[in-house]
Order: structure tokens, then C-alpha cells, then sequence
């Protein structure tokens, strides 16, 4: 009886043995999932915000023409942005983050969006866009861009999903050249982006890899020309 008893007591111990591994498994797999998981939702978060910020400075450019301000007058200007792009307060309704001028809020883009940390958003007038506005070769065709030049893979990749015209995990269409000169009231005719790829062409916002610094860059037409 007490044999019984004995090794009554060692199968149940097997069995509890058995048990724990199994919720233990259960539990790692579980942490593994919720982490791919917060990850994929952190860059969802991140690709949202990026896409939203350019959606509020493409807005307000267009306000700032619907008030007849001449494209070359319109500034980027901000106390903590670049100083290329001149001085805060100069032309108060021409620029696009001063209340009386666009009302835009100047801020940096998410971190997590971002694989170098204090990477800004750029705004340009040096490239032209396939297919969007006129596509001339010269200056007067060149369009004005919001770019994120530095942004992550898996964000670059989830923008173009929200966006609409590809999966989480198609990889981003290329392109050889960006010219990243600050706008500063001057159009100059260097790169025309989304010529080397149909995916991108004709379309106002999107993300793509330079292959000449291999950055994943987000592009936002604020003013198609």
C-alpha cells in the first residue's frame, strides 16, 4: 500500500512537472507574440503621427495660398528649426508655423519613427515629383516637399500600407537621388524623385529608400508646381 502510495505521489509530481513546462512555454510564447505585437503597433503609432504632421503642413501651405501668398514668400521659419530657412517672425503670415501665418505647431518627428535621433523634418524646393504638377527639367517645375530623410524600415514600410499601395512587408520602392537643400523662397531644378519606380509616381506622399545614402525617406507634395 504504501509502494501505491509512493509512486502514486511520483506521477503526480511528473504530471505537475509536465504541467508547469507547459504553462511556462505557454507564457514565453505569449510574452513573444504581445512583443511583436507592441512593436508592429509602435510603428503604426509612429507611421500615423508622420503622415498626419505632413497632412496638417500640407494644409496649411494651402491656406497660406488660398490668402494669395506667392509660393516663393512662404517660409519654414521657426526658432528651433535650421536658420537656413531664415528668421522667425520676419513675414508673420507667410510663414507656416507662426499663429498668424500657417499655425502650424514646429515639432520634431517621433522617435520611434526615426532611426537617427534628433533627424528633423525637411522642407525642400529642389526636386520635382513625377507626374505631380508639371515635369519640366527646370526650376519652375520643381515642387515643394516636406521629408523625413532618416526614417525606420518598419515605419517607412507601415506608411505606405496606411497610405494605401502596399503590404507591411514589401519593401520600400527606390530611388537615386534626394537633393535635401532647405527651402528658403528660392526653386531650384536638381532630382525628380519617383521616376525610377511607377508605385510612387503621381502620388502625393509616400516612402521610399535613397539608394545613394540608403536612408528610407518620407516625402509629403506640399505644393505641386
Amino acid at each position: 500500500m504504501r509502494h501505491s502510495e509512493s509512486g502514486n505521489a511520483i506521477f503526480y509530481i511528473f504530471v505537475a512537472i509536465v504541467l508547469l513546462a507547459a504553462l511556462s512555454f505557454a507564457v514565453a510564447e505569449g510574452s513573444r507574440s504581445s512583443g511583436k505585437t507592441l512593436s508592429e503597433d509602435r510603428a503604426r503609432l509612429a507611421a500615423s503621427e508622420i503622415i498626419s504632421y505632413g497632412d496638417a503642413v500640407n494644409k496649411a501651405v494651402g491656406m497660406l495660398r488660398l490668402r494669395g501668398i506667392a509660393a516663393t514668400d512662404i517660409s519654414f521659419a521657426h526658432p528651433d528649426a535650421d536658420v537656413g530657412y531664415g528668421t522667425y517672425g520676419t513675414t508673420p503670415t507667410a510663414e507656416v508655423f507662426h499663429p498668424e501665418g500657417g499655425g502650424v505647431t514646429y515639432r520634431l518627428p517621433p522617435d520611434l519613427g526615426i532611426a537617427t535621433a534628433g533627424t528633423a523634418y525637411l522642407f525642400t524646393g529642389s526636386n520635382q515629383v513625377e507626374n505631380m504638377g508639371s515635369v519640366c527639367g527646370t526650376a519652375a517645375c520643381s515642387d515643394l516637399l516636406l521629408l523625413l530623410p532618416d526614417v525606420k524600415l518598419e515605419v517607412c514600410q507601415i506608411i505606405n500600407v496606411i497610405l494605401g499601395y502596399s503590404d507591411k512587408n514589401a519593401v520600400p520602392v527606390t530611388d537615386s537621388d534626394t537633393d535635401l537643400t532647405l527651402f528658403a523662397g528660392t526653386f531650384t531644378n536638381i532630382e525628380t524623385l519617383s521616376d525610377e519606380d511607377p508605385l510612387l509616381a503621381s502620388r502625393a506622399a509616400g516612402c521610399y529608400q535613397d539608394l545613394n545614402t540608403s536612408n528610407y525617406i518620407y516625402y509629403q507634395v506640399l505644393l505641386a508646381r
